[in-house]
């Protein structure tokens, strides 16, 4: 339906906004307005979680603006992040729950536990992509500012000795594997944790041949360590993420 405004004691006809659309969860079918309005349809209305989705992906899209500062848009994909975090907690483990308990009753829009489920899978593996593409155009708009992000294999010789020396001495003491098989149920993960799932061989009883292990390591972040260390050069700065030293031990000892 068109608006009308005054202006001058004059009526102008303006035109009604569009309608947004998103890719995921669609538009409401329309309705004719000779139909028997039934507002159980579940046409007419769009699914909690997947609305959800698609406001984190406005986030995004400001991360994306190159209008905004540089570390504003850093800010914004951190924020798509944490948004995901309580998405998973709060959102995906109470339809967990619904779907184990059996819930049989669909919302409004005709979804199940399990379908909102797979639903909400289902974006999160496209928006995933999208996002480390996002992720990866800001590390090398950082880099243009002497700001990087650097892997085990971008490290000098003598970066890679004080990274080592500082592994063994601070956090090494503080790594636990948890292996887990048959015998041993899978470990609890604590919300908000940075995890890895370590594979390995052990020799069994039969000394021909090696067992695989599977073991979980708890990256010690937040117990006095943090997560990123940085070095200070002449002109740039540059960070080592813990986690990634953790895992090139790890595959090193292997």
């Amino acid at each position: 339906m068109a608006n009308r405004a005054s202006t001058n004691g004059l009526v102008q006809t303006l035109p009604a906004p569009p309608r947004l659309k998103t890719a995921v969860t669609g538009s409401p079918a329309p309705v004719s307005a000779d139909d028997d309005a039934d507002l159980d349809d579940p046409r007419l209305y769009l699914n909690r979680e997947l609305t959800w989705l698609e406001f984190n992906r406005r986030v995004l899209a400001e991360a994306e603006n190159t209008q905004n500062p540089l570390l504003e848009r850093v800010k914004f994909l951190a924020i798509t992040g944490s948004n995901l975090d309580e998405f998973f907690m709060k959102r995906i483990g109470g339809l967990k729950l619904q779907a184990a308990a059996g819930v049989p009753e669909p919302t409004i829009d005709g979804r199940t536990p399990q379908q909102q489920i797979a639903a909400c899978h289902a974006w999160l593996r496209t928006f995933e992509t999208h996002r480390l593409g996002v992720e990866h155009d800001l590390h090398e708009a950082l880099a243009g500012h002497h700001i990087r992000v650097l892997r085990w294999n971008d490290l000098t010789p003598a970066q890679r000795v004080a990274v080592r020396e500082e592994y063994r001495r601070n956090i090494f003491p503080l790594v636990t594997p948890l292996a887990f098989d048959p015998a041993h149920p899978f470990p609890f993960v604590s919300n908000l944790s940075l995890n890895l799932l370590v594979t390995g061989a052990v020799k069994g009883k039969s000394q021909d041949r090696a067992e695989q292990m599977l073991a979980r390591v708890k990256v010690p972040v937040g117990q006095g360590i943090p997560r990123f260390y940085e070095w200070i050069r002449t002109i740039s700065s540059c960070t080592w993420k813990m986690s990634w030293h953790i895992r090139w031990t790890c595959s090193f000892q292997a």
